[in-house]
């Protein structure tokens, strides 16, 4: 198991993140504690993958301001999505998540795509931010730059994360930096 403590540089924010192996692939989960609008809140999530890297479900719990909020999506892995039993045809075609509150996100594509130093590749990820609380599909391109750099670009955005042995972001410029890491 890894775990790792961020907190967010441009606004009130920390993070709890764990990254386990499970008997059906791996589970990256977090707990992140932020302020918005002077409000409290807690958000919950985890991932699932299969042993490929590949999300298989996500789950979401957001706990303040005037209700809680709670989303679970499931994927067959070949990009359709769905709600419970209701299929998210907005969806289709996408095979990552990226949560817009976390940098823990970025591990998966990581891990899965296993890219050599100057290679890059493109995905297609449901992208679900908060306190936007935007859900879109969107395309992204990760691209290795060294053992332990990459280069992540989304649509005018682009970062040069740092990560740790187990793929976890340690720098995220202008994003999060790392507190402490297990």
């Amino acid at each position: 198991m890894a775990r790792i403590l961020w907190r967010r540089i441009d606004r009130t924010s920390y993070e709890h993140c764990t990254l386990d192996d499970t008997a059906t692939g791996h589970r990256l989960a977090g707990t992140v504690l932020l302020v918005d609008d002077s409000a409290p809140y807690e958000i919950r999530y985890t991932i699932a993958t299969d042993h490929a890297w590949q999300p298989i479900s996500v789950g979401i719990n957001v706990h303040g301001g005037e209700n809680d909020r709670t989303l679970a999506l499931t994927t067959d892995g070949s990009g359709t999505w769905s709600a419970g039993d209701t299929p998210v045809l907005e969806m289709y075609g996408a095979t990552d998540v990226d949560l817009g509150f976390t940098p823990g996100t970025n591990t998966l594509p990581i891990k899965r795509l296993a890219l050599e130093v100057g290679e890059s590749a493109q995905i297609t990820a449901i992208r679900i931010d908060f306190p936007q609380r935007d859900i879109e599909k969107v395309t992204q391109t990760y691209e290795r730059l060294a053992e332990r750099r990459y280069r992540y670009r989304s649509g005018a955005y682009s970062a040069d994360l740092t990560i740790n042995e187990h793929g976890l972001v340690t720098a995220y410029p202008a994003g999060w930096m790392t507190e402490a890491e297990a």
